[in-house]
């Protein structure tokens, strides 16, 4: 039988994590990491409680939340309640919140409008909005039905659940709680977003066959552009990074970058900013089911900051689980299968600032990494790994899911890199050795690079709306 096999965009999880983990890292390198992560129930994490103490001017928490909700509402209800009473007490007078039923804040000529129902062309039944419905609007903050236990009858009514957020002239919304996880997260990071003088530029290199910005990138962008502002850097015409750059992010280029390229990108991270290479050897090619063996150049410039990049792709018995469309006669089925090209690790760094707290994440195919600090003051750690049942696949490449892995193919040759970080006085790649230019800078004072051996895991494809949702929260 001919089968068409096609690996779907729907992963069955959590890869989009991988970019809260870039999130992470550029967070730290600007103003520290946006740890939200808690050990009790309604114990603010450290990045909330430091977003509170800079603030300069009162910010005010307003929940809109009807009464006598059903629930699970009733209960995201209290919780909201409570969480805000946290960050009230722990913003030492900066923080303002109110919780309102917006049935109480209506005017007497309010009621009257509500009792003044006609009926439109189609016979529904329409009146003039109250006042505190028209502010709620304007805010941004939608009225939502919600199913109603009356006695022995189910009826729906219309609920507002939603937050406001203000900080002098400046407001953000939460539209609808509709849930609670995360929810420290979304107020921290709108807090954080309109009290900040101005947004940190993150500059996204391209002009070199790598990922489109706008067709497989968007939801990262998306992401990155809560708190930061993101802009395209070609260095491929111009070999200069702005000043005004905070944070470089280097992902999947599939040709060489030049010496004048790498040596911007070198004296970029000597001045002490951030930087992410998501740059793994290997290119492939979810329609074909086969990969090629890619150059970016970079090898050697992250080796002498002590990240080493081999060649081949990593397997893991311990994968994720993806679905794939098969061909049978004129029905199309989905089929689940587990694929250790997609790596699962359950050893993510605990302890770290920037994967502690989060859950697994696929990380589709990439290439092992190995640490080899380059000196003192540097400070290099592996924030992702394999299993011990793991192993590498040199070219030519077979992505077939549907292959038999037989014993002799899984040679279990113990746990893989998948992601990195070093931070410290990294020495540069340009600025040593006979004939070497003087003008450059020859270490920086506390540069801080994550590097990872592959890029897949930003990918949109392999980013399910609820792996987003999973990602925010």
């Amino acid at each position: 039988m001919n089968k068409k096999k096609a690996i779907n965009a729907t992963i069955l999880t959590a890869a989009v994590l991988g970019s809260l983990v870039l999130l992470n890292v550029i967070s730290a390198g600007l103003f520290g990491r946006l740890d939200l992560t808690r050990d009790g129930e309604f114990t603010l994490s450290d990045a909330t409680r430091d977003t509170l103490e800079a603030l300069r001017d009162p910010v005010t928490i307003r929940a809109y939340f009807s009464k006598d909700l059903p629930p699970p509402q009733a209960a995201n209800a209290r919780f909201v309640e409570d969480l805000l009473e946290e960050y009230y007490a722990k913003g030492d007078g900066k923080v303002r919140y109110e919780f309102v039923d917006p049935l109480s804040e209506e005017t007497a000529e309010d009621k009257e409008k509500k009792k003044e129902v006609s009926r439109d062309i189609f016979g529904r039944a329409v009146r003039e909005e109250t006042s505190v419905e028209k502010e709620l609007r304007e805010l941004g903050i939608p009225a939502v039905q919600v199913r109603v236990n009356e006695g022995d009858k189910i009826e729906v009514k219309r609920a507002y659940m939603g937050i406001s957020i203000q900080y002098g002239d400046k407001k953000e919304v939460i539209p609808v709680v509709a849930e609670t996880a995360g929810l420290e997260y979304d107020l921290t990071t709108l807090i954080r977003k309109i009290s900040r003088e101005k947004a940190p530029k993150i500059a996204l290199l391209t002009g070199h066959d790598g990922p489109d910005p706008q067709k497989e990138l968007t939801r990262l962008i998306g992401l990155l552009g809560q708190l930061y502002e993101v802009s395209h850097l070609d260095l491929t015409k111009d070999a200069k990074i702005p000043d005004d750059i905070d944070a470089l992010l280097v992902i999947g280029p599939k040709t060489p970058l030049s010496q004048d390229e790498q040596k911007a990108i070198d004296q970029f991270v000597m001045s002490g900013r951030s930087a992410a290479f998501l740059v793994g050897p290997v290119a492939p090619d979810l329609r074909t089911l086969a990969a090629e063996p890619t150059d970016h150049g970079l090898k050697e410039l992250l080796a002498s900051w002590g990240a080493k990049i081999s060649d081949g792709l990593v397997l893991d018995a311990e994968c994720a689980t993806i679905t794939v469309a098969q061909q049978r006669g004129f029905m199309q089925i989905q089929q689940p299968v587990r694929y250790p090209f997609f790596p699962m690790p359950k050893s993510l760094d605990s302890k770290h600032p920037l994967t502690r707290g989060l859950a697994q994440i696929a990380f589709p195919f990439m290439s092992p990494l190995e640490l080899a600090v380059p000196g003192e003051g540097v400070k290099g750690e592996v924030l992702a790994r394999t299993s011990k049942n793991a192993w590498t696949q040199a070219a030519p490449y077979n992505l077939d899911p549907f292959q038999q892995w037989t014993r002799d193919m899984v040679t279990n040759e113990g746990e893989k890199g998948l992601l990195v970080t070093l931070q410290g006085a990294l020495p540069s790649h340009f600025a040593k050795g006979e004939g070497a230019d003087e003008s450059l800078k020859k270490q920086a004072e506390n540069a801080r690079v994550l590097v990872a051996g592959g890029h897949g895991f930003v990918l949109d494809q392999f980013m399910s709306p609820s792996n987003e949702a999973l990602a925010l929260n």
